[in-house]
């Protein structure tokens, strides 16, 4: 900015280092030109301090980067939809290759099975 009247060095610029990165949690650079992009097309946080307000790492002098265990990290549970009709399970549960098991229901099948997918299940009338 040339018009931003205080003559400085561009590695001492105030607006430069005011600019925020959420992909490193540092100030200094913007996340499009961050040189630690992330491998993946959406971002999740790195560091426990990722999660943290920018003003709190500020206010708390927090300058630490501690990383997040892989297995905090947890995707989503999706939907699965289903029409709340026992032909329609059984019919789901068979394209599925789920077989019926003696002493349980189609829909504790179907239950486990969305379970075992990280799915949540909703029936529909």
């Amino acid at each position: 900015m040339p018009d931003f009247g205080i003559q400085h060095v561009e590695a001492q610029c105030p607006l430069r280092n005011s600019r925020y990165c959420s992909t490193c949690a540092a100030y200094g650079h913007l996340t499009a030109s961050c040189p630690a992009k992330p491998s993946r097309l959406f971002r999740e946080p790195v560091y426990v301090e990722q999660l943290l307000c920018p003003t709190d790492l500020i206010r708390y002098s927090i300058t630490s980067k501690t990383p997040i265990p892989s297995h905090v990290i947890e995707e989503p549970p999706r939907l699965l939809e289903i029409k709340d009709d026992d032909k329609v399970i059984a019919a789901y549960l068979s394209a599925h290759s789920i077989r019926p098991v003696k002493g349980c229901t189609k829909r504790y099948l179907l239950e486990e099975y969305a379970k075992s997918q990280n799915k949540r299940l909703i029936y529909i009338k």
